[in-house]
């Protein structure tokens, strides 16, 4: 593990264990077993190292995104993948998920700003699938970007599961949340949703 890494992952833990106004950079350290001053061989503040997580954390969902446009699949079945992403993710590193979770509304400097740029993008992205749901006849006609956005705000407030419930519940709610949040979410869009389901 590259010492970047090692600073990547400890900052993770601190921040989603102290919150990013309490972390310091010096406890970051000594979580990565490195001296203070490396850090800022890599990252200028502990903003830039939290907007960093942030991006990368975010262009692999973006990159993901891309992929599943790519690949024309059905638009059912792309919701699905969009989900079962999200909540692996979720499982496999709960810390960064709580911690996007938990900064997402923070208000005011350079990290909101960039955090804003960066889920915009994400909503553009899922309004565009939705887009081409709608054009394909499969998703009745709505406002791709009012149910994108919504369908990104309810995928992260599910997150929040690990925070509500014990271990061992939100896990289970986890591992059943995409096929059950894809069929809520199909019910409501798929062209000829008033009708009798299919």
């Amino acid at each position: 593990m590259t010492t970047e890494e090692r600073i990547r992952g400890a900052a993770i833990r601190v921040f989603s264990r102290e919150g990013f106004h309490r972390a310091r950079m010096r406890e970051i350290a000594e979580e990565a077993g490195i001296a203070v001053g490396s850090i800022y061989n890599y990252f200028a503040s502990k903003e830039e190292l939290l907007i960093s997580l942030f991006e990368e954390e975010f262009e692999a969902r973006l990159s993901f995104l891309e992929e599943l446009q790519r690949r024309s699949a059905p638009i059912r079945e792309t919701l699905q993948r969009l989900l079962e992403e999200h909540f692996s993710f979720v499982r496999i590193r709960p810390e960064l998920a709580q911690l996007l979770l938990r900064e997402r509304f923070n208000r005011g400097g350079k990290l909101s700003d960039r955090l804003i740029v960066l889920q915009r993008r994400m909503v553009e992205r899922i309004g565009q699938i939705i887009s081409r749901g709608i054009e394909d006849g499969w998703i009745r006609p709505c406002d791709p970007t009012v149910v994108a956005q919504g369908l990104y705000d309810l995928i992260q407030t599910m997150s929040a599961c690990g925070i509500v419930y014990e271990k061992e519940r939100a896990e289970e709610i986890l591992k059943a949340a995409p096929e059950e949040l894809a069929s809520l979410i199909w019910q409501g869009l798929k062209a000829g949703a008033g009708d009798e389901a299919d």
